[in-house]
């Protein structure tokens, strides 16, 4: 069974990534949109279905199955898995920004910049990065 679930944890982090990665690049092309425009609206539309059906369930399953194999491989205690979850916390933390910005997007509030948006999309790839290295090499 252990097997069944880490293959459903692994499907929810790649949707999980793949909309992260995904949701600011539309913001990069939402801040080019008149606000009040059709292309605004439809942005808006876009960043609203894709996180509320994709990223918000995906980060909700990779967490709940990830917390069961922690604790039924007692991983707590393992240097390369609290590496791991303190990355994990981290790209949560991102998440939980993302949804601010859909947010004032949706009530077109933002005030950031595309640069900013094409900044914040490397954070969430370095998070990546740094969470399957310690997943796939565990350096310690």
């Amino acid at each position: 069974m252990y097997e069944w679930i880490k293959a459903f944890h692994v499907i929810a982090i790649i949707s999980w990534m793949a909309g992260m990665l995904y949701l600011p690049r539309l913001f990069v092309y939402h801040c080019d949109a008149e606000i009040g425009s059709k292309q605004s609206e439809t942005f808006k539309i876009m960043e609203r279905r894709l996180f509320k059906a994709i990223i918000n369930p995906a980060m909700m399953i990779a967490w709940g199955l990830g917390l069961y194999m922690m604790w039924e491989r007692q991983w707590y205690a393992v240097g390369w898995f609290q590496g791991k979850l303190a990355l994990v916390i981290l790209m949560s933390a991102v998440h939980g920004y993302f949804a601010r910005r859909v947010r004032d997007f949706a009530a077109d509030r933002n005030v950031m910049s595309q640069k900013f948006y094409r900044i914040i999309n490397e954070v969430v790839t370095a998070l990546m990065i740094g969470i399957v290295i310690l997943v796939i090499v565990k350096p310690f």
